[in-house]
């Protein structure tokens, strides 16, 4: 059996003899099967931003307050408007090009023309001449790293923006002292403990009570909250819901009693499961997305707050530009892909991290 072929510095003759075999009759496809090549950000709760300068800044006001009781021929106290954190963003260029040389590109041409070539092979011998589709697939596996890195690797601050940049308070976007800023209070986001339907009831109530909006108020409790976990914790994620889709059934799925109801599908404690496929996969880098402990990550997203205040941001300069240009010393063609991007969180009180 001859060795795998992999074009390593491009299509050229000498790897690619194997390719134009007539005994190859047919190379399929495996894109489809692979995880992360359809866009993650809904999962996440990322939106797009608007990139109008290249490290813009973001800010909020901290208000509204109450009003305060006077007398009668009392001045009335002025609206205390104090301006929010400010945190800034940054997008950086990725590229990739396919190369494919004089030798093998006329090589090509006359496989995809023989008498008695099946069309399959014929097709895809055809598109090693562009090669776009699957520089776009790498693009968008790209930005679903970049998405999910930000939640992997928001336990601590080791970068100056995006996945492990700080929050705009100057703490990791997942932290047990976040600061709120009108009164100098702090809350946590963070909890520890293994997925069960305890761990999750606790959460729950964990974030209801104690999360705080800039201005010193506990969150609005969203219709439903998001259960984000690893593919390994979907499993178990399931049995705790009782749900065979992403809704929590009506019934538990604990206790002996075949009509208890699920705290999950009541109001103001309502889950919906949402499986995360890049969690535990290799990045760019070579390391694990998540670290060690990916597979036993697991979130909690109060997602109407996340979209409403636009709390995890994707902001563009480009997407996705192709471009071709040939070498004319070598007659070799090269198709590129670039995109200039980046992503970023402002708003930690919109999401709960949970270590194991």
């Amino acid at each position: 059996m001859a060795s795998n072929v992999v074009f390593q510095s491009g299509a050229n003759y000498a790897e690619g003899q194997a390719i134009l075999s007539p005994l190859i009759q047919e190379i399929a496809n495996q894109s489809e099967a692979q995880v992360g090549l359809e866009s993650e950000a809904e999962k996440f709760g990322f939106v797009m931003g608007d990139a109008l300068t290249p490290k813009g800044e973001i800010t909020a006001m901290v208000w509204p307050e109450p009003l305060r009781k006077i007398d009668e021929d009392e001045v009335a106290p002025l609206l205390s408007m104090m301006q929010g954190y400010t945190k800034t963003y940054s997008m950086d260029t990725y590229a990739i090009k396919h190369k494919v040389t004089k030798v093998f590109l006329e090589w090509l041409k006359k496989g995809a023309h023989m008498v008695g070539v099946d069309t399959s092979v014929a097709a895809e011998l055809s598109s090693f001449k562009e090669a776009i589709e699957r520089m776009v697939m790498g693009s968008q596996l790209t930005m679903n790293e970049l998405i999910a890195r930000t939640y992997a690797d928001g336990f601590s601050v080791t970068a100056a923006y995006g996945a492990g940049a700080a929050s705009p308070d100057g703490l990791s976007l997942f932290n047990a002292n976040h600061l709120v800023k009108k009164t100098g209070g702090t809350f946590t986001n963070v909890a520890t403990g293994a997925l069960s339907a305890a761990t999750l009831e606790a959460t729950i109530e964990l974030y209801k009570s104690q999360v705080k909006t800039p201005n010193g108020y506990r969150i609005k409790t969203p219709e439903i909250f998001d259960l984000l976990v690893p593919r390994t914790l979907e499993t178990t994620a399931r049995k705790i819901l009782n749900a065979t889709g992403d809704q929590a059934g009506i019934y538990a799925g604990t206790g002996s009693n075949a009509n208890l109801l699920n705290v999950f599908s009541f109001q103001g404690s309502k889950v919906r499961l949402v499986v995360l496929d890049m969690l535990g996969e290799v990045g760019m880098d070579g390391s694990i997305i998540g670290g060690a402990s990916a597979n036993t990550k697991w979130f909690l997203l109060n997602r109407e707050y996340a979209l409403r205040y636009k709390a995890f941001r994707i902001f563009r300069l480009w997407d996705n530009e192709i471009t071709m240009f040939k070498n004319d010393e070598t007659d070799a063609l090269f198709t590129k892909i670039s995109t200039h991007v980046g992503v970023e969180h402002f708003n930690p009180e919109s999401v709960m991290w949970y270590a194991w």
